[in-house]
Parts: C-alpha cells; structure tokens; sequence
C-alpha cells in the first residue's frame, strides 16, 4: 500500500550490484530458453518468433553488462611539491 504523499519508500528501489543484474539476466536467459525449447516443441512460429528477439535482446544486454563501464588512469604519482611548482591557468589581462 502506497504512504503518504512525498514519503520517501527506500525498500520500493532495486539497486543492483552488477554481479545480481547478471545473475538475474542468466535466470531470464534460462527461462527464455526453455520457452524456445516449449514453443519449438507445439511448432509456435509466432511464440518461436518472440521468444528468439527477446533471447537476442537479452543476450546483447548480458554482454554489455559484463563490459567495464570506465577505465581509470590515475597518471603519475606527483609530490606535494611538485603540485606546489604546477602552474595554474594563465592570468587573465
């Protein structure tokens, strides 16, 4: 049941960690899978058909979830007095 207005439902948000979005798009994979092997067996070219886009959609989304998302190159490691001697921008006339 809905709180009042504005309330703040922290338990209503899913945030998933990377490894439980991929294990939740293994399950569905599986599930989709069988429905393929289920619609193959009744000879359901319209199912067969849904069934094989949304295998299609959800493996690009498995693969993409395996992606690093940014590489990080922290550069050189510079000491307090090397960052001193940096100079700033140039100033402006």
């Amino acid at each position: 049941m809905a709180g009042p207005a504005g309330a703040s439902d922290w338990s209503d948000l899913d945030l998933l960690t990377v490894s439980e979005a991929t294990a939740r798009l293994d399950e569905e994979l599986s599930a989709v899978r069988r429905e393929l092997d289920r619609l193959a067996a009744e000879d359901d070219e319209r199912g067969l058909t849904e069934a094989r886009r949304r295998l299609e959609l959800l493996l690009k989304a498995r693969q993409l979830a395996t992606r690093p998302t940014a590489v990080i190159d922290p550069g050189p490691v510079r000491s307090l007095a090397e960052v001193a001697r940096t100079p700033g921008p140039p100033d402006q006339a």
